[in-house]
């Protein structure tokens, strides 16, 4: 058995997140950005600028896009992007971004060290740890 240490809810939130973030143009097309997820195979992209990211466009934002009729040809991804981010720090905790995604009701939140996005946690990351821990505890 190896002696590997257990990430729990009171580690940073550092340990789970990903680095090496998918980014899109804010002028891309919602099919090319619809087509980068798939291809990636991600639920979740950041709409980039050379100041910094803008937004996120999730799988959800796309569905949304599509049944209010969106041209997925024409529309572009700062159309769609959800631009009012709920951010936290490295050194937050796990169970702290956890709470801060159900106060919020998002399933992404990006990470930021100063004025730079270092990483992005998803609900499944923090949702592993927990389940991690109720099995163990």
């Amino acid at each position: 058995m190896s002696m590997t240490t257990k990430i729990t809810s009171a580690d940073p939130v550092a340990k789970i997140m990903v680095e090496g973030l998918s980014e899109v143009d804010p002028g891309q097309s919602l099919r090319s950005v619809a087509q980068q997820l798939v291809a990636d195979e991600i639920g979740v992209v950041f709409v980039q600028i050379p100041g910094g990211p803008v937004g996120l466009i999730s799988e959800r934002d796309l569905v949304n896009a599509l049944v209010d009729g969106a041209d997925f040809n024409a529309q572009q991804a700062i159309d769609v992007a959800t631009t009012d981010l709920v951010t936290a720090q490295p050194g937050d905790s796990i169970a702290s971004v956890g709470h801060m995604m159900l106060e919020a009701w998002v399933r992404h939140i990006a990470v930021y060290e100063g004025d730079t996005v270092v990483g992005l946690v998803s609900i499944r990351d923090v949702l592993a740890v927990l389940l991690a821990s109720a099995q163990t505890g």
